[in-house]
């Protein structure tokens, strides 16, 4: 790549994350920002490394790594797991899975898809460590979300709390947000979690109930490590052993807070 688009690229960067090389530097776990300095510096034949990118990418799931690399595409991603789905038509009632989910078929195609919404917000807590998550508990609230096709499995709706997953992006999760989960069975997990697939999850241990993007698992030594979008430093990256973990909910899309006027 020649310098001067590498030079843009990582400007762009910059400006996209609204930092500066010092604060990106301290973003991705780097002591030292000179490397970020020597990218500008049109003295040198200093490029984005393969290393950087990958470490930007993995703090910030909305950045385009081909982008970084090659200057093919776009610096955002096109597309994320977690997509914003509205509903506008109720359907016609169509059929209700053995797991509470309901499936109202729509005019235009697909179907309107109507979850229970937990009442323990994703970065909340369990009334106590003895709550589990019932599909036909009548009494919780429903949400709904648009899906192509009926879907088997356990399906939930999470509200979101707290900033630690909002980085100012339209990939953020912001509180008041409601997300559609799907629950992963444990006899999955020593498989290997498809977290690149699947990158944010909500995450249940102790009476701790988190949304969080899985950026490792150690089948090894049974561990588990959760990213914070949001780059400030009280929310750092943190290890569970899965033994510790209750329950853990890959998410599958993500419908915005209402804002009243």
């Amino acid at each position: 790549m020649e310098k001067k688009i590498a030079i843009k690229i990582f400007k762009e960067l910059l400006d996209a994350l609204e930092m500066n090389p010092k604060q990106l530097s301290e973003a991705i776990g780097k002591s030292r920002p000179q490397w970020a300095y020597d990218v500008l510096n049109e003295e040198k034949n200093v490029g984005i490394s393969k290393n950087v990118a990958e470490l930007v990418c993995n703090k910030f799931p909305q950045i385009n790594k081909s982008y970084l690399l090659t200057g093919d595409g776009n610096l955002l991603v096109e597309e994320s797991n977690a997509i914003e789905v509205p509903i506008e038509d109720k359907g016609s009632f169509f059929t209700e899975t053995h797991n509470g989910a309901k499936f109202y078929e729509l005019p235009g195609g697909g179907y309107r898809m109507e979850v229970s919404l937990v009442p323990f917000a994703a970065y909340g807590r369990f009334a106590n460590e003895c709550d589990t998550l019932e599909p036909d508990n009548e009494e919780w609230a429903k949400e709904s979300f648009y899906t192509d096709k009926i879907a088997h499995g356990k399906y939930f709706a999470f509200e979101v709390k707290g900033d630690s997953m909002d980085n100012g992006t339209r990939y953020s999760f912001e509180e008041g947000d409601i997300v559609l989960v799907r629950e992963l069975d444990r006899i999955h997990w020593r498989d290997g979690l498809r977290f690149k697939e699947h990158p944010y999850w909500v995450v249940v241990f102790g009476s701790s109930v988190l949304i969080k993007q899985m950026v490792a698992q150690d089948l090894t030594e049974g561990k588990l490590t959760f990213h914070s979008l949001n780059p400030s430093p009280e929310y750092a990256d943190f290890t569970l052993d899965m033994d510790e973990v209750r329950a853990l909910y890959y998410v599958l899309q993500k419908k915005p807070k209402t804002v009243m006027f």
